[in-house]
Order: structure tokens, then C-alpha cells, then sequence
């Protein structure tokens, strides 16, 4: 299995490449994959199906002017903190969602173990510490293949979660955003660094995937550029 360590990009780049890798994994073009990389500048990404009038709070992200990206998976909002997240991808063969969110948890699990911290997977798709959650996962199926990326916060500042709101409680129960999430650094009491981070990641990984040090392909680099205007059109962004 492809290991592939990048550093930050703008976020359409990002999706586009994530795009790009399920398709062609669907093909046999490319092997199995596991990538991680970062959003540069910090963005919020939001979920396929998500109403942006529903979970963004369009002011503060005005405020804080932060890029918004729709993915082309499901799943809720994500605030990707250029200086303080990792984000990953897994490209696997396969037709079963959960089944994949299960095994990409055990090396997530197992990065945070790292830090003897003690993760558990919270269905459908996140991993809490210590009842707060501080990885997100969202997937993606097509034909005979699985794409799932999502968070590793490491360091995220928890001001930026003011650009994420929620309908699925009312106000005055709902709490910020901020509330609800954790941090690597926040549980430990210090601050860790992105590659003290992308260390755990690596060894989390490497105990539940067979991976070898690999490099994007030429395809791969020529079909994303093709997909980047997807994620930089607002009829996409603006979908719902």
C-alpha cells in the first residue's frame, strides 16, 4: 500500500487529488493509498448533502476569512487549522463503508497512543477522548472502491470552531462547537508539533496497513488539475 506525506495546499487542490484517487483506484490506476497532508490557508470543508445556511456561520468565516470547500463526501462540517491538523486519506478497495471506518479507527487509535492517550471509535464516524471528539472521518463509495479522509487535531485553535454552527439542536442547548471538540495538545497541557504528529500517524498506520514510501502519479497530477475548478465554482460550493 502507497504512502504518500505532502505539506499544505490550497483546498481545492486537496479535494480535487482525493476525488482524483478514488476514480482512478476504481480503474486499477493507481494502488491503495494512504495520504496525508494539510490545508493551506485553514479552511472549513462541509459535507456533500450539507445546507450551508444550515452549519456555517457565514459571518465568522468572514471574519476569520477562511476559504469554504464543499467535499464530494458526506458527513458534517470540518475546520482544517493550517497550524494545528493533519489531515489524512485512505484510497482501499472495497464496497463497505463502516467496515473501512472501523479499520482506519485502529491506526488512528493507535497514533494516539502515542501520546498515551486512549481513543475510542464513537459510530458512525468519529473517534472521541475522553467523550470529546478530536477525529472526524467522512467516505465515499464508488463502484469497488472506498475513499475516507477526516482530521487529526493536533493543535487546533478552538476560536476557529466559531465558523461551524449546528440545526440539530436548538440554541440555547447547543453549545459552541468548541465545546464538543479536543486536541492532542489540550489533553497533554502542551503543545505538540506537526511532526511529532505526523510521526504518530505514520507508526498508527504502518500497524494496521502493509505501506511503502510512494509518489503521485503523473495521471494523477494531470486528472486533479482537471477536477480543481469543481471545488473553486460556487454552484458546487453553494450547492445546498
Amino acid at each position: 500500500m502507497r504512502l504518500i506525506i505532502e505539506g499544505g495546499e490550497r483546498g481545492e487542490r486537496q479535494m480535487a487529488l482525493d476525488e482524483t484517487m478514488l476514480l482512478l483506484l476504481t480503474k486499477d490506476l493507481i494502488p491503495e493509498t494512504v495520504r496525508f497532508w494539510n490545508f493551506k490557508p485553514t479552511t472549513l470543508t462541509l459535507g456533500r448533502f450539507l445546507a450551508v445556511k444550515d452549519w456555517v456561520n457565514e459571518e465568522e468565516l468572514r471574519r476569520f476569512n477562511f476559504p469554504l470547500i464543499r467535499r464530494f463526501t458526506g458527513g458534517g462540517p470540518a475546520l482544517h487549522d493550517e497550524n494545528g491538523e493533519i489531515t489524512w486519506s485512505v484510497a482501499i478497495k472495497g464496497n463497505d463503508l463502516m467496515k473501512a471506518y472501523q479499520t482506519i479507527a485502529k491506526a488512528l487509535i493507535n497514533a494516539l497512543s502515542h501520546f498515551d492517550l486512549k481513543g475510542e471509535f464513537s459510530p458512525i464516524n468519529d473517534i472521541v477522548v475522553q467523550g470529546k471528539k478530536i477525529v472526524g472521518m467522512a467516505g465515499a463509495i464508488k463502484r469497488n472502491s472506498i475513499l475516507v479522509h477526516g482530521t487529526f487535531m493536533y493543535a487546533t485553535n478552538p476560536e476557529f470552531m466559531r465558523v461551524i454552527k449546528s440545526p440539530k439542536v436548538k440554541e440555547a442547548e447547543r453549545g459552541e462547537a468548541k465545546s464538543r471538540v479536543t486536541t492532542i495538545s489540550l489533553l497533554l497541557g502542551y503543545n505538540i508539533s506537526r511532526n511529532e504528529a505526523l510521526e504518530a500517524l505514520i507508526e498508527g498506520f504502518k500497524s494496521v496497513f502493509n505501506l511503502e514510501d510512494g509518489e503521485l502519479t503523473d495521471i494523477e497530477k494531470e486528472f486533479s488539475e482537471s477536477l480543481r475548478f469543481k471545488y473553486t465554482n460556487p454552484q458546487w460550493t453553494y450547492l445546498r
